[in-house]
């Protein structure tokens, strides 16, 4: 599991390239492609990521 920061990191970076996964998970080491496509579809609906998630 992910941290809130690490996910948020994660998602801000995925905006900032353009929302290219590869280029996202290479940077980062990490998550993984649908991880990262779910966290990025959360916050777009709510503006923000759940502080904690299962």
């Amino acid at each position: 599991m992910y941290s809130y920061e690490d996910r948020i990191r994660a998602v801000k970076l995925y905006i900032k390239l353009g929302k290219r996964t590869g280029a996202t998970i290479r940077q980062l080491g990490y998550p993984t492609k649908n991880s990262l496509k779910s966290w990025h579809a959360e916050y777009e609906r709510c503006l923000d990521l759940p502080r904690c998630y299962e």
